[in-house]
């Protein structure tokens, strides 16, 4: 019989490798789940650091460092409309298909669970 640790760690680990992989990459903290979400949901929304960080109840200056990641790993874009940096989703259309399935999948409660246990795996907690 299987100890309940393993089976758990087993449970967790079972996704489906792309969104395990993508998961693992990019969705290393509850912030950029957040923005990743908020973005998923309004694709065509370009905002602000200060205004997502009010969209999802974030800090702002969490929100500029997490944005400026996922602009560095290409889920985000950055333009500059005056003095302010604006982001926006990538046009990629993997990256826009995989944060909306990701969105979709968050519906069901175990795949939260296990959205939840690698993003505390990786270490982001804010």
């Amino acid at each position: 019989m299987m100890s309940h640790r393993a089976s758990v760690s087993d449970i967790m680990e079972e996704m489906d490798p792309h969104t395990l992989a993508f998961i693992t990459k990019y969705v290393t903290s509850f912030t950029r789940w957040d923005l990743i979400h908020f973005f998923a949901e309004n694709v065509h929304t370009y905002d602000t650091a200060e205004g997502l960080a009010k969209h999802i109840g974030r800090p702002v200056s969490l929100v500029q460092q997490e944005a400026a990641n996922l602009v560095t790993d290409g889920i985000l874009t950055v333009s500059v409309e005056g003095e302010n940096q604006v982001y926006a989703l990538t046009s990629d259309p993997d990256v826009r298909r995989i944060a909306s399935e990701l969105v979709q999948a968050t519906q069901e409660r175990t795949f939260r669970m296990k959205l939840v246990y690698h993003i505390l795996r990786a270490g982001g907690q804010q």
